[in-house]
């Protein structure tokens, strides 16, 4: 699991909603509820607990992948579009709705209520109409 799809489910709940840490034992479910941490240990960010059970201390991590910050961003293809215009602002939709951290052209534009342009080709670019099915599929 991607930090971006964890952020993603927890979006779902309440921000005050207490987070539990479940471990699967046979036959039955042990959870803490109060001694979770997230650190860094140098290879990306480790959700982690500790549960005590009669005296057996069990030690529980999950690290998640961190992605590098000065990595070179990565190219998307979102196709071609009648204007320049069209194609930056197609590209700050993407940019919006993959919560990402890049710089937008338009900052100030409504990217919630616009519906993009199909490409030149008449066609809606994969991308694109992914998020459009998931906006769809969530109102």
């Amino acid at each position: 699991m991607k930090v971006r799809e964890l952020i993603e489910v927890l979006n779902r709940f309440e921000l005050d909603a207490d987070v539990r840490l479940g471990v699967a034992w046979p036959d039955r479910v042990n959870e803490t509820y109060e001694r979770l941490w997230v650190g860094d240990y140098g290879d990306g960010p480790q959700i982690n607990a500790a549960i005590d059970l009669k005296g057996l201390s069990i030690y529980v991590g999950c690290t998640l992948q961190r992605q590098a910050k000065d990595k070179a961003p990565r190219t998307i293809k979102l196709g071609q579009y009648d204007s320049a215009d069209q194609a930056a602002k197609v590209r700050d939709f993407y940019i919006v709705h993959k919560k990402l951290d890049e710089p937008l052209n338009y900052p100030d534009f409504d990217y919630e209520n616009w519906i993009p342009p199909r490409t030149s080709s008449g066609e809606y670019n994969e991308h694109i109409a992914e998020i459009l099915k998931q906006k769809l599929l969530s109102d």
